[in-house]
């Protein structure tokens, strides 16, 4: 596990998608955030109380990990200045690949993909993490040993 301050520590990108200029909305006041389809996090953690031997996993780069379809990357676009120094200068078009870390929507957009992949799962272990994961978290447990098998 690297440093949080080690040199090699990767930076990700944020997009502060609420900001505005006035009188124009922000990107996140035209986005549809769709439901929550976030699970309870008190029940999740009095669940996981309940056990004696305690795991927790994170999904790396969660958004970053949805990709988008090539035909809708032409809906995501980032504008940058060909010369930050000259406002003058041309604009360069960046379309995204992924999710857009910083949406309103990207929230739901994520979940639903987690939970459509769990879905098409029949497994203990599916379901373990259907109903123990929080965003990108999963905070579960087992009481014993030979429940790993299971």
């Amino acid at each position: 596990m690297k440093s949080k301050n080690s040199t090699t520590t990767p930076i990700r990108i944020v997009y502060d998608c609420s900001c505005t200029q006035y009188p124009n909305p922000s990107l996140n006041d035209c986005l549809e955030t769709g439901p929550s389809l976030i699970n309870d996090l008190v029940e999740i953690l009095i669940q996981f109380r309940v056990n004696k031997i305690a795991f927790t996993s994170d999904i790396e780069k969660a958004f970053l990990n949805v990709q988008l379809v090539k035909h809708d990357r032409k809906y995501t676009k980032c504008l940058r200045l060909s010369d930050p120094m000259d406002t003058e200068s041309d604009f360069v078009v960046y379309q995204f690949a992924s999710v857009l870390f910083g949406s309103s929507s990207s929230p739901f957009i994520q979940n639903s993909v987690v939970k459509t992949h769990l879905d098409s799962e029949e497994t203990p272990v599916a379901d373990d993490i259907k109903q123990n994961i929080y965003v990108d978290n999963v905070i579960s447990g087992i009481n014993t040993v030979h429940d790993i098998q299971k």
